[in-house]
């Protein structure tokens, strides 16, 4: 059975669209930082590493500026976004429900055609043992045993019958899926199974304790498999 279904379009966006652009003066001070900032090309005392870090204390009023209007610019169109989730999820929620139930009742038959089959199959195998142990004996016995091969061989070809008549519906197909059960187990046996991350904020908030302790960081880092280390951290106020 088919159905033909003409497209539409169930989401109508009204109102003008959105037109992006970057202030001339923007444009202007960025070119006018950029300038500045290619000057800067090497840093071998205390004065130029100042020069250096008033020029990325610009860089980074202008940075702060753009993403402060980024947001700004962006709520109104993160609101409609939601605007227009909320009406698609509502709209679709008759439409899901039912499309996962009927997908549901088609699962259900699959499974109970595979059980029948199954038991149709174990059935088929019991009818050919018969039916070769029937054989064997009318080969070494009289009529009676002839008679009763016969039987055997009309029950097997039967049982095989019925399993070929056993079939899926069209569009049906089982795929393989998984649930875990234990992911220690699987992490302990298939390790490749498994994402580790680390969590940076819960480790850097451990140093910044061990160093208020006056503990020996970098003993105790090492012993649970970290190298902890300081850097430079360049100021942008």
């Amino acid at each position: 059975m088919t159905t033909e279904l003409s497209e539409i379009t169930p989401l109508i966006l009204a109102g003008d669209g959105y037109q992006l652009t970057i202030s001339p003066e923007a444009e202007a001070r960025k070119a006018a930082l950029i300038e500045k900032a290619s000057a800067i090309t090497t840093v071998t005392s205390n004065d130029e590493s100042g020069r250096a870090q008033f020029q990325t204390r610009s860089l980074a009023a202008m940075r702060i500026e753009v993403e402060k209007s980024r947001k700004l610019v962006k709520e109104p169109v993160n609101r409609i976004g939601k605007m227009i989730d909320a009406a698609a999820a509502d709209f679709l929620a008759e439409i899901t429900a039912e499309e996962n139930r009927i997908k549901k009742l088609v699962g259900d038959h699959a499974e109970e055609v595979l059980r029948i089959k199954a038991a149709k199959e174990a059935e088929e195998r019991k009818a050919f043992d018969a039916a070769r142990a029937a054989k064997e004996e009318a080969e070494a016995g009289g009529i009676a045993a002839v008679i009763a091969a016969k039987k055997a061989l009309a029950d097997k070809l039967q049982s095989s019958n019925e399993v070929a008549a056993t079939r899926l519906a069209d569009g049906i197909r089982f795929a393989w899926d998984f649930e875990v059960e234990s992911i220690e187990a699987v992490y302990n046996t298939a390790p490749a199974f498994v994402t580790m991350e680390i969590k940076r904020s819960v480790v850097l908030s451990w140093i910044r304790e061990m160093e208020e302790a006056g503990e020996n960081i970098e003993v105790a880092a090492m012993q649970i498999g970290i190298r902890a280390f300081k850097k430079p951290i360049v100021s942008s106020r």
